[in-house]
């Protein structure tokens, strides 16, 4: 007789756990995320610097990339991009990130610790290597994978870069 009572609570229990598993719930995606490392020693040529930062990117969609750019020591700060090159090599410049609008700033007085940079990278704002038509922000999000993009952080001292980091997946 007691199993009798327990077998109807248990299908229910069961069909509660099939109902809570259903494939048709919406489970929201994890945003794809990037990441650098900036220092002087990625530079090429390497450049003695005290200045270090880090650069987190995220994708919006497919419509857009959000990044933050952070820096410590660094002084002078004019501008900051992205570059399609792998390590070790100096490419073209492909988006500005610092600042947004791709002009040189005036450099800041005194050096900078924090939040240096933040935006949205929108296909508008993207250029194309050496001349060519400006790459698809699906091309952009590609060479992150594959870490053939970096960061390049230039000052008033260091007109090339005193900082950069390639883009890699976090």
């Amino acid at each position: 007789m007691f199993k009798l009572r327990t077998l109807p609570l248990a299908a229910l229990l069961l069909s509660g756990i099939v109902v809570a598993c259903d494939d048709d719930d919406p489970i929201a995606p994890v945003p794809e995320q990037f990441v650098a490392a900036l220092s002087g020693a990625n530079e090429v040529p390497a450049v003695t610097s005290a200045a270090s930062g880090s650069a987190t990117f995220t994708a919006v969609g497919d419509t857009a990339l959000t990044y933050t750019i952070t820096a410590n020591n660094i002084t002078g700060v004019t501008m900051g991009h992205i570059h399609a090159a792998a390590a070790g090599v100096n490419g073209g410049v492909v988006a500005w990130l610092l600042p947004p609008n791709g002009t040189a700033a005036q450099p800041a007085s005194g050096a900078l610790n924090g939040q240096i940079a933040t935006g949205r990278i929108n296909a508008s704002w993207i250029r194309g290597l050496s001349g060519a038509a400006p790459i698809t922000l699906d091309s952009l999000k590609s060479l992150m994978r594959l870490g053939r993009v970096y960061v390049n952080i230039h000052t008033s001292t260091n007109g090339g870069g005193e900082i950069r980091g390639q883009i890699v997946p976090n």
